[in-house]
């Protein structure tokens, strides 16, 4: 499966994030739920040689892994934005929020202009 060289991880995060999983013994199906992927997105992950810290790190708090370790120059990325969307039910719960914000002003919007209208 693995196209680098042994311990040749650090050109490839995906196939290192995948040696560290199968060297675990966990599920990718439990590995995906709790960190909040599905399992089509594990396999693409692992295919990516580029994969962002913030998705390596998600996989890491599960399997109580610190890939700063072998990724040292990421350990900035670790605490840059806390807030950033990295899951399906952060993106729910993100777009959920601004709905309702956009909903309110626009009622705001609606009855300012009912009562800006002469004749209502």
């Amino acid at each position: 499966m693995f196209l680098v060289k042994k311990g040749d991880f650090k050109k490839h995060k995906g196939e290192y994030l995948d040696y560290i999983v199968r060297n675990t013994g966990i599920t990718i199906k439990a590995l995906t739920t709790f960190a909040g992927f599905d399992r089509s997105s594990y396999y693409n992950h692992i295919l990516d040689p580029h994969l962002p810290y913030k998705v390596i790190s998600k996989y890491g708090e599960v399997l109580h892994h610190d890939f700063s370790d072998q990724y040292p120059e990421e350990r900035t990325a670790k605490s840059s934005d806390p807030n950033e969307i990295t899951t399906f039910e952060e993106m729910k719960k993100d777009r959920d929020y601004w709905r309702s914000r956009f909903l309110d002003l626009a009622e705001k919007v609606a009855d300012n202009y009912k009562k800006e209208t002469p004749g209502n």
